[in-house]
């Protein structure tokens, strides 16, 4: 067992590597299949203790880590918001009610949207309000190919809004429920504590 030695903040997990311990850790609990909170984990990924990351093998190994209770309850909230946002994620669906077609009938619905504007700024459609003016009182206007490429992306962000923001909901709760197994770590050990490309991952 690594000694308590705080020598480095280490890297925060991308978000892929977030996704992948949220899906550990849930794959842990329901192997765990106890109320009590784990003790133990056994696992086998690469370790990177305190920011460091051992040299042989690109650090990958097996090791046994104890787990402080009261982290890990906070550790199995977590898991269980994933769990919720991951369900809410697989019955996202694009709106049905979002069917216009043109430039200038999907930049209408978009000025009406309750997160047009937000949409927009995604697809990069960001006119001045004379321009716009101008783009909604004539649907003959002359406009740019450039701008209808960008209402037309906006248009699409906004009819899968809901798609994308559940994606974005699931991300955030895989993103809390790591950054809860590294504080689990951190009070356990007194350094920050992260799994990557993790083989196995145990509770005990």
């Amino acid at each position: 067992m690594a000694r308590k030695r705080d020598t480095g903040q280490g890297a925060e997990y991308s978000a892929a590597e977030a996704e992948a311990v949220a899906q550990a850790l849930a794959d842990a609990y329901a192997e765990w299949a106890n109320d009590d909170e784990p003790s133990r984990v056994d696992v086998r990924a690469q370790v990177e203790w305190a920011g460091h990351v051992m040299p042989a093998n690109n650090g990958k190994r097996r090791t046994r880590v104890d787990l402080p209770a009261s982290g890990m309850k906070k550790v199995r909230k977590a898991v269980e918001k994933v769990a919720r946002a991951l369900g809410k994620k697989s019955k996202a669906k694009p709106s049905s009610s979002r069917k216009a077609k043109g430039w200038h009938a999907q930049l209408r619905e978009l000025t009406e949207a309750k997160n047009g504007s937000a949409a927009a700024d995604r697809a990069g459609l960001n006119p001045s309000a004379r321009t716009l003016k101008n783009w909604l009182s004539d649907a003959d206007y002359p406009i740019r190919s450039g701008d209808r490429d960008r209402i037309a992306r906006a248009y699409e962000a906004l009819k899968n809004w809901n798609v994308s923001e559940a994606g974005d909901a699931a991300a955030a709760a895989s993103k809390q429920a790591a950054e809860a197994m590294t504080n689990a770590m951190r009070d356990q050990y007194g350094v920050n504590v992260r799994f990557r490309d993790i083989d196995d991952f145990t509770f005990e």
